[in-house]
């Protein structure tokens, strides 16, 4: 059996930066730096192709997430994506005819944003952010099991502010975490937060690491990496059988109550009921993405009626 320094790495675009930092460790860093590692569908395409070959490798026990320039992950390249649900002739079938609507559906059931953040991965996830995590990079972050964060980090769930939700497993992860009314000050208000913060009063980062805002870009990645190692490096230390079966009852735990696989499937659910259906087809979605292209404030709409018992959730 190979060495980890024998292995050899996927082939991904340079959208993604794989290497083999240390004994037993992928470090899978995001790269587009210029969009502040907005993901695009390619690069989402190549992060779902790693994370299967990782899961996959028997000499590789721990994952380190992380991003190249000032952004960890700003969220969705929106554009992207729609060019992409517009080439599949096929995304239309999973939920009636609405493209936008099936093309998340297709997202979530394959690992949603990034492959990661509906995903159920068998081994642990270190993040190392320094710099922004908005929108789908937070919740990324979420479903990583170690959240390392330089004290210049940001963090949010704003989707609301363009007429979108957090539909990738932000909504039904975070009440988790945090509880629901900190879950709703984040998901409703949609304001970002310090690593502090995230760390004080949500609890979804495990440790601030201080890097001073005049350090250079490249100062505080190579400070939040060499600690994400240093992280990774006392996990490899245990047997790696005890380390998966651990990770398998902590997703068995987080889930416990809920269906089998619950947050993917509450965030499917989320999809399937009247309200979110109108979400997809109505005028204020496209008026936030629209606003949000033009660089002016969104021009809301009144929201449809619905009876009470129109969402389940």
């Amino acid at each position: 059996m190979p060495s980890t320094s024998q292995l050899t790495l996927p082939s991904v675009g340079e959208h993604l930066i794989l290497s083999l930092p240390a004994p037993k460790v992928l470090m899978l860093k995001m790269n587009r730096p210029k969009a502040l590692n907005a993901m695009s569908f390619d690069m989402e395409q190549d992060m779902r192709k790693t994370l299967d070959w990782f899961e996959q490798t028997q000499q590789l026990w721990v994952l380190v997430l992380t991003g190249n320039g000032r952004g960890f992950c700003a969220g969705q390249d929106l554009r992207s994506f729609m060019e992409a649900a517009d080439r599949d002739d096929d995304v239309e079938e999973e939920a009636g005819g609405d493209k936008t609507l099936s093309a998340q559906l297709k997202r979530i059931k394959s690992g949603g944003f990034g492959s990661i953040s509906t995903r159920r991965c068998s081994k642990p996830i270190i993040a190392a952010v320094d710099g922004v995590a908005m929108g789908g990079g937070t919740e990324l972050v979420l479903n990583c099991d170690l959240v390392l964060a330089t004290s210049r980090s940001l963090f949010g769930l704003p989707e609301v502010a363009r007429g979108v939700v957090a539909a990738m497993g932000g909504i039904p992860r975070i009440p988790q975490i945090a509880g629901h009314q900190r879950a709703a000050e984040m998901l409703l208000v949609g304001e970002h937060m310090s690593a502090q913060t995230a760390y004080e009063r949500f609890g979804f980062v495990n440790a601030v690491v201080n890097v001073d805002k005049s350090e250079s870009i490249e100062s505080g990645q190579a400070i939040i990496e060499a600690e994400a190692l240093r992280w990774a490096a006392k996990i490899v230390k245990n047997s790696p059988d005890a380390v998966m079966v651990t990770k398998e009852g902590l997703n068995l735990a987080r889930d416990a109550g809920k269906e089998p696989h619950g947050i993917d499937e509450a965030a499917i659910k989320s999809f399937d009921g009247e309200r979110s259906k109108a979400l997809y087809d109505g005028d204020n979605i496209r008026e936030g993405i629209t606003a949000f292209f033009e660089k002016r404030k969104p021009e809301w709409s009144d929201p449809p009626v619905f009876s009470r018992t129109a969402s389940k959730l």
